[in-house]
């Protein structure tokens, strides 16, 4: 017997009764996507959008467990759980345009970033598992504040929420890949993310005279300028570390030089053993670089979330899930991605794999205004979704 066909054998229900109940919940949780998209909320403030979840799940007898006072929960399907899969909930302070449909409720937030996508899909899950494997262990988690830093995956983690489980799986959308596509890769698919603020200090003076004093906005530019580049030319060629800034205040009068700068960026690398040193690599560069100019600084470096690694057996378990029910065709490999995942807290406990949802409507991209999420990848990512945790359970 093939591989394809043990795993179809031992985990999968009959594909065909699998694919009814996806279209018949379908509808429902693409107007469960549209609710939640209309009712964004931030990070650590998502209850709103946990009631609505509790409801959803509620309504096909599921009882969702939740986190009160804090937000988010998760739902089991049947016994103990082996198997996870994670949705983020919180949205981003973005005005959507006013054309969009369906279109924030809440003023200056947007779900711009898949989340209220991830959570219907997971909900799906949820009940398409219910519906034809109601003896699987799975834990199904609707995770708040990815968004922030420290994201609530931690959280989760302290409460014990995942430690038991063999694997853990997670989609994020990708507005470049076409629907009916699941992105995969091993290995790291996400960078890390630190956020630094260097505060670069002197006495001040006056713009006229700077040759008497430190004079600070050159510094601050040399920081902005040379850093980044220093920090790529410390480390292996091979390496992926990206530095950039995207915020330098300092002073307000054009002839007062200031006492004080403020450079705000990021760090990110794919390498998560270059991950642990970059906060003693980047104070060495820094004292490097402003040694001429007299000024002094201080360095505040948060050291956020680890690339997210993907481990080959649960990639590999699910991508023969996903074929099995979808095709040779709805897996094709994806590219590394310099943006951050909090779903590295969770590959600290237990092995897990993030996938990639194809979700291509035109235009747009993530954490933009101009993100649009195609709805027909929500059935899509349901199946897909099912059969990468089933595949999972095979001995």
């Amino acid at each position: 017997m093939s591989e394809t066909s043990r795993l179809a054998s031992s985990c999968m229900p009959d594909p065909d009764a699998l694919a009814r109940v996806v279209e018949e919940i379908a509808p429902k949780t693409v107007e469960l996507r549209r609710l939640l998209h209309s009712h964004p909320e931030p990070a650590h403030r998502e209850h709103q959008t946990t009631e609505l979840l509790s409801e959803f799940l509620a309504g096909f007898d599921l009882e969702f467990q939740d986190r009160r006072p804090r937000t988010g929960g998760w739902v089991d399907i049947g016994g103990d759980p082996k198997v996870g899969f994670r949705a983020d909930i919180d949205a981003l302070p973005i005005m959507e345009p006013g054309d969009n449909d369906p279109r924030s409720g809440i003023e200056g937030w947007m779900h711009a970033c898949g989340h209220d996508a991830h959570a219907a899909i997971a909900a799906g899950i949820a009940v398409v598992l219910d519906r034809t494997r109601p003896d699987t262990g799975v834990r199904v988690l609707f995770q708040p504040a990815e968004e922030s830093v420290p994201g609530g995956a931690l959280e989760l983690v302290d409460e014990g929420l995942v430690g038991g489980l063999e694997a853990l799986l997670a989609f994020h959308v990708d507005p470049a890949l076409r629907v009916g596509r699941i992105g995969a890769r091993v290995g790291a698919i996400t960078a890390s993310a630190d956020i630094l603020t260097i505060t670069v200090h002197g006495p001040g003076g006056h713009s006229s005279r700077p040759h008497r004093t430190v004079d600070l906005v050159t510094a601050a530019a040399r920081v902005a300028a040379d850093l980044p580049s220093a920090v790529r030319a410390s480390v292996d060629s091979r390496s992926a570390v990206v530095t950039a800034f995207g915020s330098i205040h300092g002073g307000d009068a054009p002839n007062v030089i200031p006492t004080e700068v403020i450079l705000k960026g990021t760090v990110r690398t794919l390498d998560a053993e270059l991950w642990d040193v970059l906060p003693s690599l980047v104070d060495k560069i820094l004292g490097s670089i402003l040694a001429l100019s007299g000024a002094g600084y201080t360095l505040d470096y948060q050291q956020g979330i680890a690339p997210v690694v993907n481990d080959e057996r649960v990639v590999d378990r699910a991508t023969r899930g996903i074929r099995t029910v979808l095709g040779e065709e709805s897996v094709v490999p994806t590219e590394t991605s310099m943006g951050g995942e909090d779903f590295s807290n969770y590959l600290a406990v237990t092995r897990g794999a993030l996938l990639r949802l194809g979700s291509a409507s035109g235009g747009g991209d993530l954490h933009s205004a101009s993100f649009l999420f195609n709805e027909n990848a929500i059935p899509f990512g349901i199946h897909a979704g099912a059969a990468a945790i089933l595949a999972q359970m095979r001995s």
